[in-house]
């Protein structure tokens, strides 16, 4: 102990960072005055993260540390992901968010209780130290038509907020013409997924009169739709646009301070003279441009020379000598949908899309200054069997920070020919087709050291060979596809199978369909690592669901064979998912017992 106290504070605060709350709290806190105060000086700069932490874990955190430590924390992590109702719990213990009196920064991450979000909301109110807040996959448009105008209006009370991150929340609109509270210090909003019209843009801008940087969708659906007065607030603009180019030009029109634009368009075509006409002219302070473009051509037979033509009109003085801005085109020969794709190198969108049959054609000479796709997280790849055309063209870009792969087996090429870096990839959703898919499948999780989720859809039928898959990182198994209806349902045997497998066996969250419930009790007792178990039951939607007799409710059945201290509930987004978080601690001395 006197060695390790002999460290640099400095060496100490770098040493915290690998731990996670509870163990951190559990291991120093309270060693002495000197570690108390590290810790202290960790919770000011770190968020308090309660991410994949056990039931047991944060249950002993409330009861013990967070008391302690309360008026220390500046950033708070709420989830629901893999903590069902974590922030119901949060507040049951009586940590209601107005006591964290330093907060400066909330995240509330695929929390889908109206009511909850709500009630959070409202308790910021009384934070002055608040400036940050963000709303990632709270899904929550199906409880009522109201729920944007409700969050949004409440939000605008947040007294200091600055930053607001709305991106992924799925509500259809917000009717900001009904929002009579203007917020004064909103500067950066971000809500991405929530569409717009101009109309309904122009309100935003009178509730924040100080927005400089702005990401949302625009969807228009008349073609002469306008923003109804210029904002020259605005100087850094995100925008995914569909609807007209007459309307997209006004909305140029309208922000003559915009000093950064990255703009993603569908259905509209636009070539190299007329973006450059549109910069000169009503953007003279743009000092950044990023463009991805979606259209397709009248006339598909002759695509090699329209796609010739395209390029040549960004090859003026304007694009390659004055600014240095680059294309790239790619577009698919069999494609029967023509869609043509073009974008600025570097590429700036965190997702791209690939397929073999994929052409690649750009204005850049020496490719290689742009051949890293830095910014790309989300990688997905299609594969299309039924394409006629076979060629595979070499892509020399290269992918070095993937974190989330969606990949549809088998590829058509070996997977060092895709340059994908996958040290940094954390999820796979791969799909399936047959048994030799799996060994590719194999082939991914090696060369991934950092894998922690394994999502697998398969076409057909889950295969022997899933239950022989290894990898030393994975931690959390999903085989529910939730956009399947009638999909398959594992056996007593196939449950049998799933325990025996190394990779179930070191699993700590695991998303599966049973046709029995029984089978739930079984995987809960023989995983030993398991602490959070997300199932849909066969006979639940045989019987519970069509006759509503809470004798036949499998949560019911679940909480009188099951400890009190586990939580057992339904999704809110699906009813027919059931979450199972576990007391590690009781299981354990169940188990003793036993």
């Amino acid at each position: 102990m006197m060695q390790f106290e002999s460290l640099a504070n400095e060496l100490l605060l770098d040493l915290f960072e690998f731990f996670d709350i509870y163990h951190l709290l559990h291991a120093f806190f309270g060693l002495n005055h000197r570690f108390n105060q590290l810790v202290y000086i960790h919770f000011r700069i770190h968020q308090l993260n309660f991410q994949s932490i056990s039931k047991e874990h944060f249950d002993l955190v409330c009861q013990k540390y967070l008391p302690l430590i309360i008026d220390k924390i500046t950033s708070i992590r709420l989830s629901n992901e893999e903590t069902p109702n974590l922030p119901e719990l949060l507040l049951t213990h009586g940590f209601t968010l107005d006591r964290f009196i330093h907060l400066q920064s909330l995240s509330l991450y695929k929390i889908h209780s109206l009511d909850t979000l709500i009630q959070i909301i409202s308790q910021l109110q009384h934070l002055h130290y608040l400036t940050h807040f963000m709303m990632i996959y709270c899904s929550v448009s199906w409880w009522r038509d109201d729920t944007g105008f409700v969050l949004f209006k409440n939000i605008c009370n947040i007294p200091n907020l600055t930053h607001c991150n709305l991106s992924s929340i799925q509500t259809i609109s917000i009717r900001f013409s009904e929002i009579l509270t203007v917020s004064s210090s909103i500067e950066n909003l971000s809500m991405e997924n929530i569409t717009c019209n101009l109309h309904t843009l122009s309100n935003l801008f009178k509730c924040t009169p100080h927005l400089q940087r702005l990401c949302t969708t625009v969807d228009l659906s008349s073609m002469d739709e306008q923003l109804e007065f210029v904002i020259p607030s605005i100087i850094s603009l995100k925008l995914s646009f569909r609807g007209s180019f007459e309307s997209m030009n006004n909305v140029f029109q309208k922000m003559p301070n915009l000093c950064y634009l990255t703009i993603d368009t569908s259905g509209i075509y636009l070539n190299g003279y007329t973006w450059e006409q549109i910069i000169i002219h009503y953007l003279p302070k743009l000092k950044i441009f990023q463009l991805k473009m979606d259209f397709e051509f009248a006339d598909y037979n002759n695509i090699q020379e329209q796609i010739d033509e395209l390029l040549n009109s960004f090859r003026s003085e304007f694009w390659l000598v004055e600014h240095q801005w680059f294309v790239e085109c790619y577009w698919n020969p069999s494609d029967f949908n023509r869609c043509i794709t073009l974008y600025t190198l570097p590429y700036v969108f965190n997702t791209f899309n690939y397929s073999d049959e994929y052409h690649f054609k750009s204005t850049c000479i020496h490719k290689e200054i742009y051949c890293k796709y830095k910014s790309v997280q989300f990688f997905s790849y299609n594969n299309l069997e039924n394409s006629w055309f076979n060629n595979f063209t070499p892509f020399f870009a290269c992918f070095p920070n993937i974190r989330h792969m969606d990949i549809e087996l088998p590829l058509k090429n070996e997977l060092y020919s895709y340059n994908l870096k996958l040290n940094q990839l954390i999820s796979v959703n791969v799909k399936l087709r047959n048994s030799y898919d799996y060994y590719q499948l194999q082939t991914i999780l090696d060369c991934a050291p950092r894998l922690y989720s394994l999502k697998v859809n398969a076409v057909h039928r889950f295969y022997t060979e899933l239950f022989q898959l290894r990898s030393k990182s994975i931690r959390r198994l999903d085989l529910i596809d939730t956009q399947v209806k009638n999909w398959y349902h594992l056996t007593i045997d196939d449950s049998a199978k799933l325990i025996s497998s190394p990779l179930v066996l070191q699993c700590e969250v695991i998303s599966v369909r049973m046709k029995n419930r029984r089978s739930v009790l079984n995987l809960i007792q023989n995983v030993s690592n398991i602490r959070l178990l997300i199932f849909q039951c066969e006979d639940d939607q045989q019987l519970y669901v069509e006759t509503h007799n809470l004798e036949l409710d499998p949560v019911y059945w679940l909480q009188n064979r099951l400890p009190s201290t586990y939580s057992i509930t339904r999704n809110l987004e699906k009813s027919s998912i059931i979450q199972v978080w576990i007391d590690q601690k009781i299981k354990r001395q169940r188990m003793t017992i036993s």
